[in-house]
C-alpha cells in the first residue's frame, strides 16, 4: 500500500517538476532569445483600396476610371543595397522616406525578403473630355469637385482589410483574415461625347475664355458643358504644394467652371424678360419709339440728366417691340424699362428665378444678382436712381448672371414657361450591371404665361436670325445664321465690362426647332466683342452639329 502511494505521488509530482523546469528554461534561461524572436514577427493591418466606379457618357465613352498598379512601401529596415539594385537610387530614397513607389511585376518578385511590402492600389485616370464636369480627387481618393464630389458616395466602394505577417528578415510570411473590398458603382451621365468633344474644340480654337452649354429642351439634361481655359485632372493627381499653388492661383482660373461658378453682366440677352413683363400686362403692340441712336433722359425740371447711346449709332428708326428684340434696340428698352419700373422688372426676374440657383447636380454653383432699390440701399447706402433702371433695361449696371442661369431662362422660354431642372446624372449601375438609380425629369419652376405672350415672343426671337435687307432692320444674329435650314429662336448679347480698353463679353442663347424645341444652346465668350460677331456663329455650328446628328441617328 505504501509502495502504491509512493508510485502515485511520483506520477503526479515528476511531470509537474519537469514542466516547471521547462518553464524556467523558457522564461528565464532562454527569455532573451525567445523575446527577440517574438518581437521580430510583425503583423500589419493593411487597408485594401476599393476601386471607384467609372464615369461614362450616355453613348458609352468612359470619362474616368481606375487603373490598377503595383506599389512598394518600406515596412522595416530595408536591404538598401538590394533595393537599390532593383529600383535604382531615386525610388530607394523615396522608400526610405516612407513614400509609396510604383513597381513592375518583375521588380516585385526581386523585392522579396527586403522588408518591402508590395501591394496593388488604384490610380484615377481621366480622358480628355469634360474636366470641369468630372472634377478630381484628393490624396485620400475622395471627390473634391465636379461629379467626383457630387456623387462620391455612389462612386466610392467599401475598402477591405487584411493581416500581413512579416518575418525579421523582411519576408512576407502570410496574408490572412482578408475582408475583400467592394467596388463602387458606375455613373452614366447625360453628356453626349460627340457634342462635348465638338464644343470643346470650338471653344478652344476661339482663343477666348468662356463657356458653352448644350441642353436638352425636353428634360433639362446637359448634353455638353465646356469651360475655358481648361485643365488636366490627371496632372492634379501628383502635384506638390508649390505646383498646386501655381495652378490654383493662376489668374486665368483654369479650375473655375465658368458655366456655373462665374457671374457676368448679361447685356441684351435678357431683354426678352422685359418684353414678357410688358406683354403680360395690357400691351400696346403698335407702340413705337423713334430710335435716333441715343436716348436723352429728361428730369422733372425739363433738363437733360443723361444721354444713353444705342449700339447702332445711325439709329434704328421707328421701332416697335418685335423689331426692338430683333435688332436689339437699346433706345426702345431704355424707355420700356422706365415705363415698366424696377419693381415690376424685379418681380418678373423672381418669377423666372433668373438669379436663383438652378439646382444643377454639380457643387460650386454660384448665385447671380438681379438688383432692386432695397439691395442697393443695403449694399451701397444709396438710393435707386432712374439711371439704374435704364441700365438694367439693357442687362447692364448691377445685373450679373451665371451662364447656367441664362440658359435656364431660355429653356423656360422654349417650353412655354416650364423649367426642367438641369442635370448631368442619368443612371447609376452597380458592378453586377444592375441599375440602382435613374434620374426622373423634374419640373423646377413653372411660369404661367398667356398664349399670346409666348407666340409673340417666339416670333420675335425667330426674327433675331432674319433680315429684310435693310441694315437698320437686320436681326443681330442674321449674319451668323444666314441660310440655316432649321428654325431657330435666339437672342444675342453684347455686355460691356466697365473696364477701360476691354472688349465686351459676347453672348448668344437660343433653341431649335421653334415649334418643338429639342436643343437649347448658350455660348458666352469673354471679351470677344459683339454677340452677333463671336458667340452667335459658334452657336450656329453647335446647333447644326446637334440637329443634323440627331437626324442621322
Amino acid at each position: 500500500m505504501r509502495r502504491l502511494r509512493m508510485a502515485v505521488y511520483l506520477m503526479i509530482t515528476v511531470p509537474f517538476f519537469i514542466l516547471l523546469a521547462r518553464a524556467f528554461v523558457l522564461q528565464v534561461v532562454q527569455y532573451k532569445s525567445h523575446r527577440e524572436y517574438i518581437e521580430s514577427l510583425k503583423v500589419h493591418v493593411r487597408r485594401i483600396e476599393a476601386p471607384r466606379g467609372k464615369i461614362m457618357t450616355r453613348d458609352g465613352v468612359v470619362l474616368a476610371w481606375d487603373e490598377e498598379i503595383l506599389v512598394a512601401k518600406s515596412i522595416g529596415s530595408i536591404d538598401t543595397e538590394k533595393v537599390e539594385q532593383v529600383l535604382g537610387q531615386e525610388r530607394k530614397l523615396k522608400l526610405l522616406l516612407g513614400e509609396e513607389v510604383p513597381v513592375t511585376e518583375a521588380e516585385a518578385v526581386k523585392l522579396e525578403n527586403t522588408s518591402v511590402l508590395v501591394f496593388r492600389k488604384y490610380i484615377r485616370r481621366y480622358g480628355k473630355l469634360a474636366p470641369h464636369i468630372l472634377g478630381y480627387l484628393n490624396a485620400d481618393r475622395q471627390g473634391v469637385s465636379g461629379i467626383e464630389k457630387q456623387y462620391d458616395n455612389y462612386l466610392k466602394g467599401v475598402d477591405g482589410h487584411e493581416l500581413v505577417s512579416i518575418s525579421a528578415s523582411g519576408k512576407v510570411i502570410g496574408r490572412f483574415l482578408q475582408a475583400l473590398p467592394i467596388a463602387g458603382n458606375d455613373l452614366i451621365l447625360t453628356i453626349d461625347s460627340r457634342i462635348q468633344e465638338y464644343a470643346q474644340r470650338l471653344l478652344s480654337s476661339s482663343n477666348h475664355a468662356g463657356t458653352v452649354i448644350v441642353q436638352s429642351a425636353e428634360d433639362g439634361s446637359i448634353l455638353a458643358m465646356v469651360s475655358s481655359p481648361s485643365f488636366d485632372p490627371n496632372v492634379l493627381l501628383s502635384v506638390d504644394r508649390r505646383q498646386w499653388l501655381e495652378i490654383s492661383n493662376d489668374p486665368k482660373s483654369p479650375l473655375l467652371n465658368r458655366a456655373i461658378s462665374a457671374a457676368y453682366t448679361p447685356g441684351s440677352i435678357i431683354k426678352p424678360l422685359y418684353a414678357i413683363a410688358y406683354l403680360e400686362d395690357q400691351p400696346d403692340l403698335v407702340r413705337t419709339v423713334d430710335c435716333e441712336g441715343y436716348y436723352e433722359y429728361i428730369g422733372s425740371t425739363g433738363r437733360v440728366l443723361g444721354v444713353y447711346r444705342d449700339w447702332y449709332v445711325a439709329g434704328h428708326g421707328t421701332t416697335d417691340l418685335k423689331k426692338a428684340i430683333k435688332v436689339s434696340c437699346n433706345v426702345f428698352f431704355y424707355t420700356l424699362a422706365l415705363e415698366i419700373g424696377i419693381e415690376k422688372m424685379k418681380h418678373f426676374s423672381n418669377l423666372f428665378m433668373l438669379d436663383g440657383l438652378t439646382g444643377i447636380d454639380l457643387p460650386g454653383e454660384r448665385k447671380g444678382l438681379y438688383p432692386d432699390p432695397s439691395w442697393k440701399q443695403s449694399v451701397y447706402k444709396e438710393p435707386w436712381y432712374p439711371g439704374d433702371t435704364i441700365l438694367c433695361g439693357i442687362g447692364q449696371g448691377f445685373v450679373s448672371l451665371t451662364p447656367i442661369e441664362v440658359i435656364n431662362f431660355f429653356s423656360t422660354l422654349a417650353n412655354d414657361g416650364v423649367s426642367y431642372r438641369p442635370h448631368l446624372l442619368s443612371k447609376v449601375v452597380n458592378q453586377q450591371g444592375k441599375q440602382i438609380f435613374e434620374y426622373q425629369r423634374t419640373i423646377s419652376n413653372k411660369v404661367m404665361l398667356k398664349g399670346s405672350t409666348v407666340k409673340y415672343l417666339k416670333d420675335a426671337l425667330r426674327e433675331v436670325v432674319m433680315s429684310n435687307g435693310n441694315p437698320a432692320d437686320e436681326g443681330t444674329a442674321y449674319q451668323a445664321f444666314k441660310g440655316f435650314g432649321i428654325p431657330v429662336a435666339g437672342k444675342t448679347g453684347t455686355a460691356e465690362t466697365g473696364r477701360s480698353g476691354e472688349k465686351p463679353h459676347s453672348w448668344f442663347a437660343g433653341f431649335s426647332p421653334i415649334d418643338s424645341p429639342q436643343i437649347v444652346v448658350l455660348v458666352m465668350l469673354e471679351n470677344a466683342g459683339g454677340g452677333g460677331e463671336a458667340a452667335a456663329p459658334m452657336a450656329r455650328k453647335i446647333l447644326d452639329f446637334c440637329l443634323k446628328g440627331m437626324q442621322d441617328r
